[in-house]
């Protein structure tokens, strides 16, 4: 099914009753990297992309850091805490079955691509009318976050989808240069990128949206765990947006 260009092109001022359809790879990307957006826009359908249980328990890393005995548990405090940090947010969750990558290996970029565009066209029936905006992680430096962004990608250049709001993967966009190498790769793929200054939704800059947002983060309290002291000064740094559409 082909979605019509003219209902996923979002214009300069996001239009208040458009439903925001935020990607998110894991289950706190989306409020680590746009909670003042969805805070600006009650309603917003929040999918995260690796949000599946694997069906053995794993012993990982990240999890005992984060304090957790194995992956079934870590999934389900996440799980909980996702629920917490998107009520704050006024946003509801999308979650795909697919394993986060310290659990296995990613999916193909067009199993994702696909999974991605049928959530999306889920959502618009839920809805029974075209007022949908696409919202994607650019993409950068973490793997997972790399194959979300190949994913979203081929969605735009097979004209399957006309075109979405992007925003900066917090954390990940500190990595040196990524920023500007992924928005030189959409740009050879014949994209078109137009930043978005605060204008288009000023209501994301208002005193009550940041608050919102640094409760959203908090929620999130085994993440914050797992960094530590490393916890990064990143996620204090602005929101950014690009709109991104088919030439």
């Amino acid at each position: 099914m082909y979605i019509d260009p003219d209902t996923l092109s979002p214009t300069r001022k996001l239009d208040a009753a458009r439903t925001l359809f935020v990607v998110s790879p894991h289950l706190d990307d989306a409020v680590f990297g746009c909670a003042a957006l969805l805070a600006a826009r009650p309603g917003a359908r929040v999918c995260t992309v690796f949000a599946g249980t694997p069906p053995n328990r794993q012993d990982t890393e990240w999890d005992r850091a984060a304090g957790f005995a194995d992956s079934t548990l870590a999934m389900r405090g996440r799980y909980r805490e996702d629920d917490r940090a998107l009520d704050v947010c006024s946003a509801k969750p999308v979650r795909l079955g697919f394993l986060d990558g310290q659990y296995g290996p990613l999916p193909e970029t067009p199993t994702l691509a696909d999974a991605l565009y049928d959530a999306l066209l889920a959502q618009k029936r839920s809805k029974h009318a075209d007022d949908t905006t696409l919202v994607v992680p650019l993409g950068v430096h973490h793997p997972d976050h790399v194959r979300v962004g190949e994913a979203w990608t081929t969605l735009l250049r097979a004209g399957r989808v006309a075109s979405c709001i992007v925003y900066e993967d917090a954390i990940h966009r500190a990595a040196r240069g990524v920023v500007e190498k992924r928005l030189a790769e959409l740009d050879k793929a014949g994209l078109r990128l137009t930043a978005l200054d605060a204008t288009w939704c000023p209501e994301r800059l208002s005193a009550r949206a940041l608050d919102i947002k640094r409760r959203g983060i908090v929620a999130y309290d085994s993440q914050l765990r797992a960094f530590g002291e490393r916890v990064p000064a990143d996620l204090a740094k602005p929101e950014r947006f690009w709109r991104v559409e088919r030439i």
